[in-house]
């Protein structure tokens, strides 16, 4: 005879979006059998899947569902997010691009059937997975993209880039590679052969500052390319900001640098600088792109704010 921990008293729901442009399709191939496992699990599960002249967020808003669910990659899952947040929905990532770094960040890895298979046994109602489910809800940070004269912010989940890392990021989104740190790694090394410091000037927290350099960051997760640690201490929990800045060096020396990033070993390199912010404001140069989650996100001049708890995660 069943505990009363496991009389099911009903079923979840769950809205999935799937983004048909992450990774040339990936998540469109792979939707079908995570739908199949949710569904198997107990889960309602209604499915939108976005084209490129959707509005992620919009639609992520106007859904209702005991669960908002993301399919993609990481500006893709940082649209749904920001959906989330206007309608405070609970929030499921899932991976479906070819960087994933939120999902990495949070624990989930890579593997989105994995990930599947984990969510499925949340599906059906009873006391102990209404247990499951609050243990497995999480406060997730981000942080607030908004340029010069815009009515709307952006928000971010990952990390600002402005420097050598955002040029190798646009190379590996023009790359063949599909696997996240080989595709980032290729855009970091050949960006040496394009890319040269050029003035950036900043305030943060209020005080005027010199970016200047080879890189120049603002993380909320750490991780960019495919799981690459360029802020190994950031924390996605801890309200906190990063800015990370390797200045001008001599280019022998930020190809250690760099190898060092790549390799997920920057913590407590001599060359590369980090520390804690609340607000950036980027003001020179004029027209400088800055990346963020895989995505052009902004151009200088633009404010970055922190946003502790901005919403809910399932985990």
């Amino acid at each position: 005879m069943s505990s009363t921990s496991t009389v099911r008293k009903g079923t979840r729901s769950l809205h999935l979006f799937v983004s048909s442009m992450s990774a040339g399709g990936r998540s469109v191939t792979v939707g079908p059998s995570l739908v199949r496992t949710l569904r198997a699990g107990g889960w309602q599960v209604s499915v939108t899947v976005t084209t490129q002249s959707d509005d992620p967020a919009m639609l992520a808003q106007a859904a209702r569902a005991d669960v908002i669910a993301a399919l993609g990659g990481d500006g893709f899952i940082s649209a749904i997010a920001r959906g989330c947040h206007e309608s405070a929905s609970l929030f499921a990532p899932i991976p479906g691009g070819r960087g994933n770094d939120l999902c990495r960040a949070l624990g989930i890895g890579a593997d989105p059937l994995n990930r599947a298979r984990a969510l499925a046994e949340l599906g059906f109602i009873t006391e102990e997975t209404d247990l499951l489910l609050a243990q497995r809800t999480k406060p997730l940070d981000g942080m607030w993209v908004r340029e010069e004269g815009a009515q709307r912010r952006t928000l971010v989940l990952g990390v600002v880039s402005m420097g050598i890392d955002a040029r190798a990021n646009v190379l590996a989104n023009e790359s063949f590679l599909t696997s996240g740190p080989l595709a980032y790694g290729y855009g970091a090394f050949a960006a040496l052969a394009s890319f040269r410091p050029v003035p950036v000037k900043a305030r943060i927290d209020g005080k005027e500052r010199d970016l200047t350099g080879w890189l120049a960051s603002i993380s909320n997760s750490g991780r960019l390319g495919g799981g690459i640690q360029l802020v190994p201490q950031s924390d996605v929990h801890d309200g906190i900001m990063e800015v990370c800045h390797v200045g001008t060096l001599p280019l022998r020396s930020v190809l250690s640098a760099l190898v060092t990033v790549v390799a997920g070993r920057s913590r407590g390199h001599e060359k590369i600088t980090v520390e804690n912010a609340h607000t950036v404001e980027v003001h020179e140069p004029l027209g400088l792109l800055a990346m963020a989650d895989g995505d052009r996100v902004a151009e200088v001049p633009f404010t970055v704010t922190r946003a502790p708890h901005v919403v809910d995660v399932l985990l």
